[in-house]
């Protein structure tokens, strides 16, 4: 498989501080494709990529604002966490505000990717949960 094309380049003065590759596709509403970077037709998992995508629903369905979110519990809609405690303890209290708790969540247990979170979680003697899990 080839690279993706460059889509952006990133300058600091004359010199190229950063280069991004990438694909995208414009379709129309009927589904044809308007205009695209490299194969269109080309397998892709966008995994987080597009949580902010996903959250769309939450704030233009109105229940963003129903379950009177956050600015960080918007944020962590749109985004992976590496189960720091705020990011646990913001995730707690959304579920709590909607009557649900931990064992709502079907994610599923692990370590915090956060190095520092992980450590303390061991040093305090206690097991992950599915608050710690980078997509609850």
């Amino acid at each position: 498989m080839s690279e993706s094309p460059i889509l952006v380049e990133v300058w600091r003065g004359a010199l190229a501080e950063s280069v991004h590759r990438g694909a995208y596709v414009v379709v129309d509403a009927d589904g044809r494709t308007v205009e695209a970077r490299d194969d269109p037709e080309r397998a892709v998992f966008a995994r987080s990529a597009i949580k902010p995508l996903q959250a769309l629903p939450l704030v233009e369905s109105g229940a963003a604002d129903a379950f009177g979110l956050s600015p960080a519990e918007l944020a962590i809609s749109c985004a992976s966490h590496g189960g720091e405690p705020r990011h646990v303890a913001t995730v707690a209290a959304w579920l709590a505000r909607m009557g649900l708790g931990e064992g709502d969540l079907e994610c599923g247990a692990h370590m915090p990717s956060s190095a520092a979170a992980a450590e303390a979680l061991l040093r305090a003697g206690d097991k992950p949960g599915a608050l710690h899990n980078n997509c609850s």
